[in-house]
């Protein structure tokens, strides 16, 4: 068998840290296990590569979010309301129907396991992550969320953004289950129910 090259080893890498992450939880996956299942032969594989294993997660995240990110780029311009309420669900829609889309697929359900473990973790800045890699629809998406719920202060809305970004993440895992179990609602109005639920939660009295 042909030894792998560096970029294949680099991709195999990758692909078996989301697997492993996701099937197992964050805190359960060694770098020696990622090596191994990867078939990477030299034991320093994810340090030559990533520079440690911290760094290999954060890019497994942001390589599939970019293919997300530019979906949602295309849905943001294509919302028309002008009710502040209406507005709001079409943004969340917007924002989520790519990540649930994705997740009619078996890799797109592999990736949102792990996004669920990877937010959830105090070591990763997600927002950080998101911002560097140049994702605009979410600076974008933000700003107008903002304009639709002026009647809550900053001080309340912003933690209520992050917040919801988890919360979007648990609502795509389930959605995986429910896809997995042949029980989930028709893609579309499984958009509309978690937008709902998300435009609720960001738009709860102070």
């Amino acid at each position: 068998m042909e030894a792998p090259n560096r970029q294949d080893t680099k991709a195999e890498l990758l692909r078996s840290a989301e697997r492993l992450i996701a099937e197992k939880g964050l805190g359960s996956v060694s770098v020696k296990m990622i090596t191994t299942d990867a078939g990477a032969r030299n034991p320093s594989a994810v340090h030559y590569h990533f520079g440690g294993i911290e760094s290999l997660i954060e890019e497994v995240f942001v390589k599939r979010y970019r293919e997300i990110e530019a979906e949602r780029a295309l849905r943001l311009e294509r919302v028309t309301e002008s009710d502040p309420q209406a507005r709001l669900v079409a943004l969340l829609e917007a924002a989520i129907g790519p990540f649930l889309e994705a997740c009619l697929e078996d890799d797109g359900r592999v990736y949102a396991r792990f996004c669920l473990q990877f937010v959830s973790d105090p070591r990763f800045d997600y927002a950080k992550l998101i911002l560097n890699a140049g994702a605009q629809s979410f600076v974008r998406l933000s700003e107008e969320i903002i304009v639709c719920l002026s009647e809550i202060p900053r001080a309340r809305l912003e933690p209520r953004f992050r917040q919801s970004f988890v919360i979007a993440m648990v609502q795509a895992v389930s959605f995986s289950r429910e896809v997995e179990a042949g029980t989930a609602l028709p893609i579309d109005a499984a958009v509309k129910e978690a937008a709902t639920c998300l435009a609720a939660y960001l738009s709860a009295p102070v």
